[in-house]
């Protein structure tokens, strides 16, 4: 547990809510708790797993506030940034967190200001880990197994000694495990690539601002909403206020891929629910539906991402679409 006081008002209280009334996607077997008061409205959900422990919070201040996060317990796990930019202050060390960025790390306890800027959204998921799932963890590397180390000290300690940016795979992943936190295995592949993600940061990245992360951002939410048209880096690089250079350097940087592979990523992701939702479609029809125009584009494009032919993949999820196709009708009759 964690207590949550504001720098001139004192402690903030939160008290129990429905999760589904909340203006954020809801989690299952999540429980949710708000408080609304004079400077904000804050709230979040938290699934406790046997092996995690995970949150999603949303701050809305209404003026400038300091808020101070204490857990006096061990902490082992990441915090990543989901919506906007916060300054935090951890145990007198300055650590700024944009939108997109995350960390990892130990800690025999928690005591951290954030700073929050009045009249701005921001979204946040914290992740704890138990020891056992960590040890989980299929990795080598130097930066890896000196962590592993320091875990149970009384100092705390950072995978990597800045925020790294968590690329779309983390996004995906992080968003999957919140659908349903539940499935065998999801929280130790999420963790897993956060923590490889970290490992691997090279240190030699372009200064971004924070406006143009926010471009950037707003590029991804602009292909993953509107796959289906005909986009071009210029149209993208001119939302972000880059020449296309800076632009495909950067989109790169932040999310791990280039944009035109992240278009096709998002429009082969859209043939295969269409392909679940709607079995008996063609594939010719699939490809229009998805932007790829025909099923010759599709095709080229769908191997590579999925390693196995378009097909094969439809035929092996013919069950799966099914029984989407049952429980939709069910729904509907319900």
């Amino acid at each position: 547990m964690f207590t949550l006081s504001e720098r001139t008002n004192g402690q903030v209280s939160f008290m129990p809510n429905n999760p589904h009334s909340l203006p954020q996607t809801y989690i299952p077997g999540s429980l949710a708790y708000q408080s609304i008061n004079g400077f904000g409205d804050f709230y979040y959900q938290v699934v406790e797993q046997q092996q995690f422990t995970i949150w999603r919070s949303t701050y809305k201040p209404y003026a400038d506030v300091s808020l101070r996060v204490v857990r006096n317990v061990k902490w082992l796990g990441f915090r990543l940034m989901l919506k906007k930019h916060i300054a935090h202050v951890y145990l007198g060390k300055p650590v700024g967190i944009m939108q997109g960025q995350m960390y990892f790390q130990y800690s025999p306890l928690t005591d951290v200001e954030i700073r929050l800027k009045a009249d701005v959204t921001y979204e946040v998921v914290d992740m704890h880990v138990s020891t056992d799932l960590f040890s989980q963890l299929n990795l080598r590397s130097r930066v890896f197994d000196t962590f592993s180390e320091m875990i149970g000290h009384d100092k705390p300690v950072w995978i990597s000694d800045t925020p790294v940016w968590s690329g779309y795979s983390v996004l995906e992943g992080v968003e999957s495990l919140l659908k349903d936190p539940a499935k065998d295995g999801a929280a130790i592949e999420i963790v897993q690539q956060v923590v490889a993600t970290l490992i691997k940061n090279g240190g030699h990245d372009k200064k971004i601002t924070y406006e143009q992360a926010e471009n950037l951002y707003h590029v991804r939410e602009m292909i993953m909403s509107r796959y289906s048209e005909a986009m071009t880096l210029q149209k993208w690089a001119k939302a972000t206020q880059m020449n296309t250079t800076d632009f495909k350097y950067k989109f790169r940087q932040v999310f791990g891929i280039t944009p035109y592979r992240y278009l096709t990523y998002e429009r082969v992701k859209a043939a295969k629910e269409i392909m679940l939702s709607n079995p008996e479609l063609p594939l010719a029809e699939v490809a229009r539906r998805c932007g790829f125009r025909t099923y010759n584009n599709l095709r080229r494009a769908f191997y590579p991402m999925e390693k196995t032919k378009l097909s094969v993949w439809r035929d092996m999820n013919l069950g799966m679409a099914f029984q989407i196709l049952v429980e939709i009708l069910l729904n509907e009759l319900l």
